[in-house]
């Protein structure tokens, strides 16, 4: 028979170990998603495509190549993330950026589709712009269904998109109305 002073033991003990909670996916996302933005920030491209899927690492590395060539990165931030089911989500990265032979700010905010994989790891699965000025990535030309490769043009462009310089649904509540889901669309 255990003796009173293992059973007090072994309940401390156990109850020590559910006062620390388990790291939910969401937080997991969190912070993959933030040390991401960060090395972004610093140009260390090589680590920001470690963390995309390997089946649109390609497409994405195409959609980046312009940064720190004809572009060039001068602020980003990590905008949130929201759930989308267990092994869905989008994240939302604000990016303040300029043309390398321009003196001209532009902001662009870009919508990110995350998967979790089987080994349990965060990646980036498709990328697109949900506000702000054109130009900071290539993308597919949505005539050809997204089957060519992406527009080389794209970065020389310098307009925004239509209706306005940013999205209105990105703006907090009440401040130009409510608005759509800047979390939404995919």
């Amino acid at each position: 028979m255990p003796s009173i002073r293992g059973l007090i033991t072994f309940a401390l003990s156990f109850t020590a170990l559910a006062c620390v909670p388990p790291q939910v996916q969401a937080q997991k996302l969190s912070e993959n998603a933030n040390d991401l933005v960060t090395a972004a920030r610093f140009g260390r491209m090589d680590i920001v495509l470690d963390s995309v899927n390997p089946t649109a690492r390609e497409a994405y590395s195409d959609a980046h190549s312009d940064w720190g060539g004809r572009i060039r990165i001068l602020d980003m931030e990590y905008g949130g993330a929201r759930m989308l089911g267990n092994d869905k989500a989008v994240v939302v990265v604000n990016v303040q950026w300029q043309r390398i032979d321009e003196s001209i700010l532009r902001g662009t905010a870009l919508k990110q589709k995350w998967v979790r994989l089987e080994n349990n790891r965060w990646m980036i699965d498709e990328e697109t712009m949900a506000g702000g000025h054109k130009g900071l990535i290539r993308e597919p030309d949505p005539k050809l269904d997204g089957t060519s490769a992406p527009d080389k043009s794209a970065s020389v462009k310098d307009d925004s998109l239509p209706g306005a310089s940013i999205d209105r649904s990105l703006m907090p509540e009440g401040e130009l109305g409510v608005g759509s889901d800047p979390f939404s669309g995919f």
